[in-house]
């Protein structure tokens, strides 16, 4: 690890694959919960909503941080926020006191929110910027690898230790990193100007490239939630497939390995591919998998709504990196917004539920096309730009 930016890379995706088994365990919580403390269905999703509502508490300061502390203080931070987070879940499942664990939920999903507000522009700015997209990536794929086997090793080590163990092993290993980052990862940013929130929004707000591209996070996180929830209701339901829960629920393992796959997969020709063609061509592709399912209502429509995983693997770092890009000293708060954009996942499945009982399960994917015909409308205009901005360049 001679080379400063394998060197952080490497480091870094550490920290996208430990929040990834973070938000897997999170998802292994509300069935726990609903047994442990003898919760409702609507009592056990505080835990959901804990993680809904962490980023808008957190991410600003973090951001602020960024640029008062440098990017290296502030992952440090965020990293030992969860490892408090995860001791005190430890200590409140095991003392069965369901508000304590609640709040201990809460500040674990603060810091896996500041870690996503730190880590993800980090890495775009630890080596070549032509090679932004391809190291985000990289780490975004290992996110996927921590989302996707998270909940087998998670639930294996539930059998063998219990889950209030498992959280005092993850504020361990969460504490080695920490050491790991603080020791070993070189490249910092840090910023001599003074830190002005109202500033950097104003700035933001007048970056055309930023503020499309943070409603596009809104929209393609919610899509994607959308796509890996309902999906499950459209296999199993007799009228469509008719698939078992379990069977259904099988099945929708392979549309997270597929977007995994597929990251990995692009990780290796990111190079050699055009970002905003991949994400006009991705979103047609989603576009198209919706369309077949909506029409077919058969299997054949189930098994193309979990191709969708695959598609979707490469287009949140595309959107994420061309929104942040060239942004300065606002980098630190553009990721701050785009991370709470993430709500996105709570407020599209919502919508597309509530469409359901009038239109029918087939007919709520309308909800995730528009979505998907929105991202490829996207990419299709920032194509159009930057062949202008090319043109452009070139007869001057």
């Amino acid at each position: 690890m001679s080379n400063p930016s394998t060197r952080s890379l490497i480091l870094l995706s550490l920290v996208f694959f430990t929040w990834g088994v973070l938000t897997s365990a999170n998802s292994i919580l509300v069935p726990h919960f609903q047994s442990l403390f003898n919760l409702s269905y609507q009592q056990s999703m505080l835990v959901q909503m804990a993680f809904y509502i962490a980023p808008f508490a957190v991410s600003i300061p973090t951001s602020i941080q960024m640029v008062k502390r440098g990017y290296k203080f502030s992952l440090t931070a965020a990293l030992l926020l969860t490892v408090i987070g995860a001791l005190c879940l430890y200590l409140a499942l095991k003392n069965l006191s369901f508000a304590a664990a609640l709040c201990s939920v809460f500040v674990v999903a603060m810091g896996v929110a500041a870690l996503q507000v730190v880590a993800n522009p980090y890495v775009t700015v630890t080596g070549e910027a032509s090679e932004s997209t391809r190291r985000l990536t990289i780490a975004s794929t290992l996110n996927s690898t921590g989302t996707t086997a998270g909940p087998v090793l998670l639930a294996l080590a539930m059998v063998t230790v219990g889950i209030a163990n498992i959280y005092l092993m993850l504020a361990l290993l969460i504490t080695l990193i920490t050491y790991l980052i603080r020791r070993y990862l070189l490249v910092d940013v840090k910023s001599e100007q003074q830190v002005n929130v109202s500033a950097h929004l104003a700035k933001l707000s007048k970056q055309p490239q930023f503020v499309f591209g943070a409603l596009m996070i809104f929209v393609y996180v919610g899509v994607e939630v959308a796509i890996g929830t309902v999906t499950i209701s459209y296999l199993s339901d007799e009228t469509l497939v008719g698939l078992s829960a379990t069977t259904a629920t099988t099945l929708m393992s392979i549309y997270w390995a597929g977007s995994l796959a597929g990251r990995m997969a692009y990780s290796f020709v990111a190079h050699r591919c055009a970002p905003l063609k991949t994400l006009l061509f991705g979103a047609m592709g989603a576009s198209a998998l919706i369309l077949l399912a909506i029409l077919t209502s058969s299997l054949v429509g189930g098994i193309a709504l979990v191709l969708i995983g695959l598609v979707n693997s490469f287009m949140y770092p595309i959107i994420f990196s061309r929104a942040i890009e060239n942004l300065g000293d606002s980098t630190g708060a553009a990721s701050a917004i785009l991370i709470m954009c993430g709500i996105g996942g709570g407020v599209v499945p919502m919508l597309q539920a509530s469409t359901i009982a009038s239109w029918g399960v087939a007919n709520s994917y309308f909800v995730p096309l528009c979505g998907y015909i929105m991202l490829a409308l996207y990419g299709a205009v920032c194509l159009r730009r930057k062949v202008a901005a090319s043109q452009l360049g070139q007869t001057a």
